[in-house]
C-alpha cells in the first residue's frame, strides 16, 4: 500500500523527485525511515554507554537533550541516583560521549556492537509458516505464531478461552485469553506483555507463564484459586515493525498529524495523570504521551477488557525490560501509596521467588526510587482509575550486558524464574484476601 506522507513539524513538504525520495528512505537514521518501504535498519556499530548515577536535575535535563534525536535513544532513561544507558549510532557516539565528558560524568561503553548482539539473538532454526499453533522458549517469535498458539490453546483445552478485544491502528487483533477452571467468578488476576515493541523478553515471558499455567501441574493450586485473564501483546503494530523493519522501535505505530514522526509511547498513553512527568509533547520522543489519554486503539483495548472485569481483578502484573525489578506505583510521583507496605510485601514475596529459581536478583521499590519518574503507565491507571489494589511493573531481564537484545538462550531461564516469582506473589496474595488485615 502507498503510505501519504504527513506535512513536517518543522516546515512545509515541497515537491521532490522520486529520485530524491528514494535516496532519502536509504539514509539510515532520516525521518523517512519511520515509514514502510525501505530495508531492515542496522544497528552495526551502535554503542551504548552508561554513565555513573545523576546526582541533580541539571543533570537529567541535560541528558534529556538527546530524546528524540535522530540515531540517538535512550535504553535506559535519566533519573535522579541512577545510571543512564545511551544508545548512539558511530557518527552520533562521540557527540554524546562528549556531553557526557564535559557534565564531568564518569562513564563506560557496556555495548560496543548492537547488531552484533541482535544477529545472536535467535540462534535456533525455526520455521515460523510451518509451526502453527505451536511455541518454544528456544527463540523469539513473531506476532502470528503467538496468536496461532493463544487460539490453538483454546481450541484444545476447555478451561481456555480466546477472544479478541480489538485491533491496532494497522488492523492487527490484540488478543486476549483466560484460563477459568471454575464458574468465572472467582479473584483474578490480569497479565500482559510487549506493551513496548522493542522489549521482545517481555510476549516470551508471558507466553511461557500462560503454558505453565495451563500444563504444569505445580501450579494447578493457582488456576484453581484465580481466573487468570492475559494479553501476550498489547504493542502489537510495534512488535511486528521490530521484527520486519525496526529491531529498536519502542512506540506503536499510529501516525501523528502534522508530524514526520511516527507512534505513541503506549506506557505513557493511559488515563491517569496523563501528561505529567517522564513524558513528552514532541511526537519524535520516545516518550510521546500521544494527544489525549487513550489515543491509541491498543491501550484503550487493554484498559476497556480491565474495567469490564475490574470488580474482581485483584492483582494486575505489566511485564518489560530491562533492570530487574518489581516496581509499584506510583510511577508519576515520588510519593508513596498509603498501602505502599502492603504492595511492598507482595513484591518482595515475588522478588524472592524469582531469586529461589536461579538466584536472579530483583530490586523491590517504586519507579522513581528504583528507574525514574513516568506519568501515564498502565500500573498506576490500573490502581488509580481501575481500583486493582495490587498493581505491578516486572522490568525483566538483565541488567544492561544485553539490555533489549537478551540472548534467546536466556528466554528459558527467564520464563521459570518469573512464573515462580509469580506464584509467589499470587500465593502471598491468596492469604491477604484471606485476611485483610495482614495484608
Amino acid at each position: 500500500m502507498i503510505e501519504k506522507i504527513p506535512q513536517s513539524r518543522v516546515g512545509i513538504w515541497i515537491p521532490i523527485s522520486i529520485a530524491i525520495l528514494c535516496l532519502a528512505q536509504a539514509v539510515v537514521g532520516s525521518p523517512l525511515s519511520q515509514y514502510e518501504g525501505e530495508g531492515k535498519r542496522s544497528y552495526r556499530n551502535y554503542k551504548v554507554l552508561r554513565t555513573e548515577p545523576l546526582l541533580n536535575e541539571d543533570a537529567i535535563e541535560k541528558l534529556m537533550e538527546f530524546d528524540g534525536r535522530e540515531d540517538i535513544s535512550f535504553w535506559k532513561y535519566p533519573s535522579l541516583n541512577e545510571s543512564v544507558d545511551i544508545m548512539a549510532s558511530p557518527e552520533k557516539f562521540e557527540l554524546v560521549e562528549k556531553t557526557v565528558k564535559d557534565m564531568g560524568l564518569n562513564h563506560v561503553k557496556i555495548i560496543d556492537d548492537v547488531e552484533a548482539l541482535f544477529e545472536g539473538q535467535n540462534d535456533v532454526e525455526f520455521n515460523e509458516k510451518q509451526a502453527v499453533g505451536t511455541l518454544s522458549w528456544n527463540r523469539y517469535h513473531r506476532y502470528d505464531s503467538i496468536m496461532s498458539y493463544a487460539k490453538n490453546q483454546a481450541a484444545r483445552d476447555g478451561m481456555v478461552s480466546y477472544q479478541s478485544i480489538g485491533t491496532s491502528t494497522e488492523g492487527r487483533e490484540i488478543g486476549l485469553v483466560t484460563i477459568s477452571s471454575g464458574s468465572g467468578n472467582k479473584p483474578a488476576i490480569f497479565l500482559d506483555g510487549g506493551i513496548h515493541a522493542r522489549e521482545w523478553i517481555s510476549p516470551a515471558t508471558v507466553t511461557y507463564i500462560m503454558h505453565q499455567l495451563i500444563t504444569n501441574d505445580n501450579y494447578r493450586d493457582l488456576v484453581e484459586s484465580y481466573d487468570w485473564y492475559i494479553v501476550p501483546i498489547i504493542n502489537v503494530d510495534g512488535y511486528e515493525y521490530t521484527h520486519t523493519r525496526e529491531r529498536m522501535w519502542r512506540k506503536t505505530r499510529s501516525r501523528n498529524q502534522g508530524s514526520h514522526c511516527v507512534g505513541t509511547d503506549p506506557n505513557r498513553n493511559w488515563g491517569y495523570q496523563w501528561g505529567g512527568k517522564g513524558t513528552s509533547r514532541d511526537p519524535c520522543s520516545d516518550v510521546y504521551h500521544g494527544t489525549r489519554a487513550f489515543s491509541e486503539p491498543e491501550t484503550a483495548a487493554v484498559a476497556n477488557a480491565i474495567m469490564a472485569r475490574r470488580n474482581r481483578i485483584k492483582m494486575y502484573l505489566t511485564f518489560h525490560s530491562y533492570s530487574q525489578l518489581w516496581l509499584m506505583p506510583w510511577s508519576y510521583t515520588r510519593q508513596r501509596p498509603s498501602d505502599y507496605n502492603e504492595l511492598y510485601n507482595l513484591a518482595r514475596a515475588g522478588a524472592q521467588g524469582i531469586r529461589q529459581t536461579y538466584g536472579t536478583s530483583y530490586r523491590v521499590g517504586t519507579a522513581p526510587e528504583l528507574l525514574y519518574e513516568a506519568a501515564g503507565g498502565s500500573d498506576d491507571w490500573a490502581k488509580g482509575s481501575a481500583g486493582i489494589k495490587y498493581s505491578y511493573t516486572v522490568e525483566l531481564r538483565d541488567t544492561g550486558t544485553y539490555g533489549f537484545a537478551l540472548p534467546a538462550s536466556q528466554i528459558q531461564a527467564t520464563g521459570e524464574e518469573t512464573m515462580r516469582g509469580v506464584a509467589a506473589a499470587a500465593r502471598a496474595l491468596s492469604k491477604s484476601l484471606k485476611n485483610p488485615a495482614t495484608g
